[in-house]
């Protein structure tokens, strides 16, 4: 069995702008088994370590695996279109930008979101490649980061399956997943409460002044005195490890070198 996973992503500082095209999505190959597993899974890992649960939001599952988009050219969701074109990415194919520009154009009012993909081969069944994917996303401080984020309070999950894909070499029995978390912007709080117009005196009646105070005298600080910085004391050079190999650094094939991590600005929540 073998599995591939993308860094995962936060929502970029940037202006999303493009035009919906909905679509109704038309493939077989999704498995609601696959998804309703992984989201459980998501929730279990929550709960694990003290983080609430995520609600289940069918516009992000929507966009996560099937749902169509334009940005010039015509997609689809996440899962669905890294599958059907044959690529694995963060950024869509064709159109250069990331899933937030779908979030955007499907009315997601979001203060921040990420993204998690991943894609396993040859798992077996939809339920036995989510439960791999969600150990993968895991044991990646990345994926897992979005995974743990208290921020975030729903989350739709996409999936697909190709028997074969050549979206990173040759695959065959391939599972695409696509994982996209929310914090949805909550009403903007009540205005104060207007002054209380009661009390003594009319209604023009000045302010008394306040009363004057004698002036504080200030005292002075005291000087402080320097600690002396103990000299530190060389350890010899035979007792040091001579030329000793750096500890092997432990890598997940095919993840992403680098992550976008930053929040959404307030003024472009609708």
């Amino acid at each position: 069995m073998k599995a591939l996973v993308a860094a995962a992503i936060l929502a970029g500082l940037c202006t999303l702008a493009a035009t919906l095209l909905l679509r109704a999505p038309t493939h077989a190959s999704a498995d609601g088994g696959a998804d309703g597993t992984l989201f459980s899974l998501t929730n279990q890992d929550r709960a694990s370590n003290g983080v609430g649960s995520v609600n289940s939001n069918g516009t992000l599952q929507t966009i996560g695996e099937a749902g169509g988009y334009n940005c010039g050219v015509h997609v689809n969701g996440r899962a669905y279109d890294m599958i059907e074109r044959n690529y694995f990415s963060h950024v869509i194919q064709g159109c250069g930008v990331y899933v937030f520009a779908m979030m955007h154009a499907y009315g997601v009012n979001y203060q921040s979101a990420g993204e998690n993909i991943g894609w396993v081969s040859n798992a077996g069944g939809g339920g036995s490649a989510a439960s791999y994917i969600n150990d993968e996303f895991m044991n990646s401080p990345d994926h897992r980061s979005n995974i743990l984020n208290g921020n975030y309070t729903d989350l739709g999950v996409g999936s697909d399956f190709g028997a074969s894909w050549s979206g990173s070499g040759t695959e065959s029995n391939v599972w695409m997943f696509a994982e996209e978390f929310a914090q949805l912007g909550s009403a903007a709080p009540p205005p104060p409460p207007p002054p209380s117009s009661s009390g003594s005196g009319s209604r023009n009646s000045p302010a008394p002044a306040p009363p004057q105070q004698p002036p504080a005298t200030a005292t002075p600080a005291p000087t402080p005195t320097p600690t002396p910085k103990p000299t530190p004391t060389p350890i010899p050079q035979s007792l040091l490890p001579q030329n000793l190999p750096a500890p092997p650094a432990y890598t997940y094939p095919g993840l992403l070198p680098s992550t976008v991590e930053s929040v959404l600005e307030s003024f472009l929540i609708a």
